[in-house]
């Protein structure tokens, strides 16, 4: 497992590294600095109240889909009629709630309209990635690395059209229609992908099967549904409880883009470590060096990049928009720092969530949502954007330590003495760099080339990054595809 694991995720970070990062520094950027910060951050706060009844699109099922079918692939063809009914009607209750909530909130008719598009990108977007889940559920692991860029690259290409060949007006009207026009391709394309899985399909639907689907998936939903509260709510409180709310939306939004691209890549890795962890779990395999494999290679990684942007947080918020000032840097300081403990939960919760251990996650996102919701209150009347930025570090550390501890306590994993020296020797030397380099070398993009360079050698010295063994399951992987 742990040689399909390598050979699947150097191909899924080569496709996204070429996309991802280019829609959200090149395009996403390109339109914010176009548009100016007050209505990015009306965009901002539209789309994050979109986001807030997310999980009626999903109730789990993408997580349910993607570990049950790794580990019964027969559960497709017996399931998907139930599932796909579901999707259908959670999506018409979803963007009933979502509209209906949204004149409640006062928003006016331009607002509105623009709601119901960003609603409907929301549920092509949960279409989207429930094909993408059986997809790897079904093991097709290449398949699913090309299909997880489509609809950024489609986004790319219409919005390119419009932001630098004059096809059309870049307004955020136009950049939200380009996001639906790329999903609705997505989908469509990841439907083709699975439909030959979907023979004798029949569309009858047993009620008793479709009950316990329901039961199942009802952790999973509830999981869903507060991660999304304490993830997407601090815009909303500071649209809320701020005069200039729209304004500091702005300022958070263009702060949080990096770390969004970040996090991108990181949940994609966890898409893909979840239904090896699935299937290793239900057959008893021993899971504790793949555990030991991704913590090395997902969090190391995480703190390097997070500490080079934290130090040269000025010039790069500057970068990222033209009307940043220091107080913009302040703000994405505290945010860029959450990337360390995402990328923790991104392998603990998912082991957890491979587990089966719904409970304690639960607990767990509830404990967290209550520290988001007592610090924002506080926080953003006090200190506006730079508080809410404060609290999601706060909200994110909690989750990426408990998540640790508890997926290690549950699961007894298992760490080899060696490797937990070599991981914090790591971490020790690379955090003496980070602060040399800040001190010696005036140049922000000299400082982080150096520190980024040193920090994959130290990695490679120690074994974080086994060259001579990563080379052999690729090699291994390659010989096996061809022969």
């Amino acid at each position: 497992m742990k040689k399909t694991f390598v050979s699947n995720l150097i191909l899924l970070m080569s496709v996204n590294l070429l996309i991802k990062p280019f829609w959200i520094l090149g395009i996403d950027r390109g339109v914010q600095n176009l548009v100016g910060f007050e209505e990015y951050g009306n965009y901002t706060v539209l789309f994050n109240f979109s986001m807030l009844f997310i999980t009626l699109l999903d109730l789990g099922i993408n997580t349910y889909t993607s570990s049950q079918i790794a580990q019964d692939p027969k559960k497709l063809q017996s399931e998907f009629a139930a599932l796909t009914t579901f999707k259908l009607i959670s999506s018409f209750v979803y963007i009933i709630i979502t509209i209906g909530l949204g004149i409640l909130n006062g928003f006016d008719n331009y607002r509105i309209q623009l709601l119901w598009l960003l609603g409907l990108n929301q549920i092509l977007s949960y279409f989207y990635t429930y094909f993408r889940s059986i997809v790897g559920g079904l093991q097709f692991f290449r398949t699913d690395a090309l299909l997880s860029v489509v609809d950024r690259t489609l986004m790319i290409v219409l919005c390119s059209l419009m932001l630098w060949f004059g096809f059309a007006e870049m307004t955020i009207p136009h950049f939200i229609i380009a996001q639906t026009l790329a999903y609705a391709t997505a989908v469509f394309i990841s439907f083709l992908v699975i439909k030959p899985h979907l023979q004798r399909l029949e569309w009858k639907i047993n009620k008793t099967l479709f009950l316990l689907i329901i039961k199942k998936m009802l952790p999973y939903a509830l999981l869903s549904l507060i991660m999304t509260f304490y993830t997407r709510i601090d815009v909303i409180l500071i649209q809320k409880l701020l005069v200039d709310g729209y304004y500091q939306s702005g300022i958070y939004a263009s702060a949080y883009r990096l770390l969004e691209a970040a996090n991108m890549m990181v949940a994609l890795v966890s898409m893909l470590l979840l239904p090896i962890f699935s299937k290793m779990l239900s057959a008893k395999e021993n899971i504790s060096p793949l555990v030991q494999f991704s913590t090395g290679i997902m969090i190391i990684p995480a703190f390097v990049f997070s500490i080079a942007c934290f130090i040269y947080r000025q010039p790069i918020i500057e970068l990222l928009n033209y009307q940043s000032t220091l107080y913009s840097g302040a703000v994405f300081g505290y945010i860029i720092l959450c990337f360390i403990p995402l990328s923790t939960m991104y392998v603990y919760g998912t082991l957890l969530t491979a587990n089966g251990s719904l409970k304690t996650l639960n607990v767990l996102a509830a404990t967290a949502l209550l520290i988001n919701l007592s610090l924002n209150f506080v926080l953003i009347q006090n200190m506006k954007a730079e508080g809410a930025a404060i609290t999601a570090l706060c909200t994110q550390g909690f989750i990426g330590l408990s998540n640790f501890y508890f997926g290690k306590k549950i699961i007894q994993v298992r760490f080899e003495n060696d490797f937990v020296k070599k991981f914090w020797a790591s971490v020790f030397l690379i955090a003496i760099l980070a602060v040399g380099t800040s001190y010696f070398i005036s140049s922000w993009v000299w400082g982080i080339a150096l520190l980024s360079t040193s920090s994959l050698l130290i990695m490679i010295v120690f074994k974080i990054i086994d060259l001579k063994q990563g080379l052999l399951l690729i090699k291994s992987g390659f010989n096996e595809k061809n022969s």
